[in-house]
């Protein structure tokens, strides 16, 4: 049987939409590990996979709106965690190690949508938010 463009096309939508469902639900299982108090440096990273996961999901769809969305939930939360004076200096560090991955991959894309402005921004607040570790 052969399947029609449109009939093609929205399977693909179908298989999107249900991907991203199913990331998010990972995304939120990690963000609420991630609130403990007793939070490791493993749930820690593993929260950055799955955000990045949910997000090469959006950028192999073309999706460049939830890319960025992503993208900044991920970066916002670590730039977040690198000043949680009650995190140990070993899992802030390893935030910032993080965020500065998420930092570049944020600002590339935005530089690719001609949005210098808000990667400078981006830049200049995360440079604000890791001056403790200079």
């Amino acid at each position: 049987m052969t399947l029609t463009v449109s009939a093609w096309l929205q399977h693909k939508i179908d298989e999107y939409k249900f991907s991203v469902r199913d990331i998010t639900v990972d995304f939120y299982m990690a963000q609420a590990k991630l609130n403990r108090t007793d939070c490791t440096l493993d749930q820690l990273r593993r929260f950055n996979d799955t955000c990045l996961d949910m997000a090469e999901i959006c950028e192999l769809n073309g999706d460049d709106h939830s890319f960025l969305h992503a993208m900044g939930k991920l970066h916002h939360r670590l730039v977040q965690e690198m000043g949680n004076a009650d995190r140990d200096r070993l899992f802030r560090i390893q935030a910032y190690q993080l965020a500065r991955l998420s930092l570049t991959r944020l600002c590339h894309q935005l530089a690719l949508s001609g949005e210098w402005d808000q990667a400078t921004r981006l830049q200049s607040d995360f440079v604000r938010h890791a001056g403790w570790i200079f």
